[in-house]
């Protein structure tokens, strides 16, 4: 059994775990991720606090608290807080070919 608080930052999923990989994020208004590919993984981001922009595929989704976005493996994305307030939000990629 392992858990874990996971609403500040870091890392969340514990150390033996194969297929899945978690971490809480927390970015001040205006600030970004960055572009980037999850790789052969698939994603989940979870938002708990603010609002998101998921700007993928050319365009731009708001997600906001309480709501859950897809980001399909492969696929150039990036998390931006276009709000006035602090954005927190936890992601899990999980590895193609591993089903739950």
């Amino acid at each position: 059994m392992w858990v874990r608080p996971f609403r500040e930052p870091g890392k969340v999923s514990p150390a033996e775990a194969r297929a899945i990989s978690s971490s809480c994020v927390r970015l001040e208004p205006g600030a970004a991720v960055g572009a980037h590919t999850t790789e052969g993984k698939e994603e989940l981001l979870f938002v708990l606090e603010g609002e998101a922009t998921l700007r993928i595929g050319g365009g731009d989704t708001t997600v906001g608290a309480g709501h859950v976005a897809f980001v399909p493996p492969d696929v150039l994305h990036d998390v931006v807080n276009e709000g006035p307030g602090r954005l927190t939000y936890v992601y899990v990629t999980a590895k193609l070919g591993q089903k739950s």
